[in-house]
């Protein structure tokens, strides 16, 4: 009798339609169901990004946070038409793609220094996951690290990737306001932040 819990996929076409700043795919597969037999065949538009780096800094001494804003092409649209272009800037943790031969770990300590200045040697891995597996096939590698709030910049960013980079920093006691509230909009923030509040300190 055939095990329903044995997975089976195939993929039938995989193309490159387009190749910019980013890669978009053209995917046809099918795959076994979970009550028997095999699917249609499956025709998905595939958003390539490939993986990057999340990056919590924080402040055990001050009872701070470290996050970044920064002007965000995929929040452009929906910030016209709500009609508050400040939307289009969102506040969140460091964050980067990783380079090709880089490590996660190295890309952390790469992108720290670059979008805010500040030096860190070993940071402390999270979780990696999908941000949304329906469409992109990104993979973010969450981790955090302490820093010395005094010490970071107050602006960052590389010139040649048109950054521009305003450090945000937040008192425990307001992000954790900001977070329970609801009024951080970007989903790393989110985890990056409960991770932090009722994960970490919990542990100390």
């Amino acid at each position: 009798m055939p095990n329903k819990n044995q997975k089976s996929l195939t993929i039938q076409d995989n193309k490159t339609v387009f190749k910019g700043y980013f890669t978009l795919k053209n995917l046809q597969f099918t795959h076994s169901l979970f009550q028997g037999g095999q699917s249609s065949l499956v025709k998905r538009e595939v958003f390539c990004r490939g993986q990057a780096v999340v990056v919590l800094l924080y402040d055990l001494t001050e009872e701070k946070v470290v996050l970044v804003e920064q002007c965000r092409a995929g929040a452009i649209e929906n910030a016209f038409a709500t009609k508050d272009i400040n939307q289009a800037w969102l506040i969140e943790p460091v964050a980067g793609m990783i380079d090709l031969g880089e490590s996660p770990k190295e890309a952390c300590i790469r992108e720290v220094k670059e979008e805010t200045g500040a030096d860190i040697t070993d940071p402390e891995f999270i979780s990696q996951f999908y941000p949304s597996p329906g469409a992109c096939d990104e993979i973010l590698h969450l981790y955090a690290s302490e820093v010395e709030c005094k010490k970071v910049n107050t602006h960052a960013g590389l010139a040649t990737e048109n950054e521009d980079i305003r450090v945000v920093i937040l008192s425990f006691e307001d992000a954790k306001k900001q977070l329970l509230e609801g009024r951080f909009n970007v989903a790393t923030t989110y985890m990056a932040l409960q991770w932090l509040f009722f994960q970490k300190l919990n542990s100390l």
